[in-house]
């Protein structure tokens, strides 16, 4: 089996993908360097299953990933989600002190997730956005006064220097990664499943179609609205609830949604990470 993930070797994304393959025998990984190749390489069928990260503790969602997930993965569905911890490094080629760092480059969340260290600590150097940050953590190879973002991993295999540690804002930070397929978990008896919706816009919609899960006692573990893309001051919601699509009463749910909502789209049931 191949799974697809946000290369190069070293990032967060690969770490998802080592802890959601342990214990399988027979497995292949393959980097690709956006996010979007990542989602496409199922729907491309050059990967059967692919990771992506989905939510950071801090930032909140990945906004690429979600937009990409309710308007252009077809065929595509959720198997799985993994949470791992993150921990972020300041890295470089060689010594350097704080005062001569110019230029710091990470991935845009990471950087968004240690934004107070680097106001602290380098209020004068050049911030720079990588498409993730093992690449971060290349781009400062043979570069004086270039430091990266990004995990001590990435660090190690790569060859670089830990200039500091655990430098994120907010000490307990964790990224929510999704395991996407073109089918999705069968039931486990403890699953989620995240559905996307739109509603007329009229008073009350959101709320009448919200009562339906709280009629059922369907516990929500997310809400979360995005432009629907189509006009100004119109949104879609991402809902993700407790119980598989095939348990009879989330099916009973959908059903009633489906009266309630203009769109509805179930992006798949999976087991809830352990």
């Amino acid at each position: 089996m191949k799974i697809g993930y946000l290369g190069p070797k070293g990032t967060f994304s690969e770490e998802a993908v080592i802890k959601y393959t342990q214990g399988v025998e027979s497995c292949e990984v393959v980097e690709f360097n956006t996010i979007p190749e990542v989602i496409n390489c199922i729907s491309n069928s050059l990967c059967e299953e692919a990771v992506i990260p989905i939510e950071n503790s801090i930032e909140g969602s990945v906004n690429i990933a979600v937009d990409m997930l309710i308007n252009d993965a077809n065929g595509i569905m959720i198997k799985g989600e993994v949470i791992i911890p993150i921990s972020h490094c300041l890295i470089s080629d060689a010594p350097v002190e704080f005062k001569d760092v110019h230029c710091i480059l990470s991935h845009q969340q990471a950087i968004a997730q240690c934004r107070e260290y680097i106001s602290k600590k380098f209020p004068k150097a050049e911030v720079k956005a990588t498409d993730s940050t093992a690449q971060a953590v290349l781009g400062v190879k043979s570069k004086p006064g270039v430091v990266a973002i990004g995990p001590e991993r990435a660090a190690v295999i790569y060859g670089m220097r830990i200039i500091d540690r655990d430098i994120q804002d907010v000490k307990e930070n964790y990224t929510r990664f999704l395991v996407l397929s073109q089918k999705d978990g069968v039931v486990t008896g403890k699953d989620k499943t995240s559905i996307v919706f739109s509603v007329p816009n009229v008073p009350g919609s959101l709320y009448n179609a919200l009562g339906v899960l709280a009629n059922k006692k369907i516990n929500m573990t997310k809400i979360e609205s995005r432009p629907s893309r189509k006009k100004l001051g119109e949104y879609v919601f991402w809902v993700d609830i407790e119980g598989h699509r095939e348990d009879e009463i989330v099916k009973d749910a959908l059903e009633e949604l489906k009266g309630r909502t203009d769109f509805l789209k179930v992006l798949g049931s999976y087991p809830k990470f352990k």
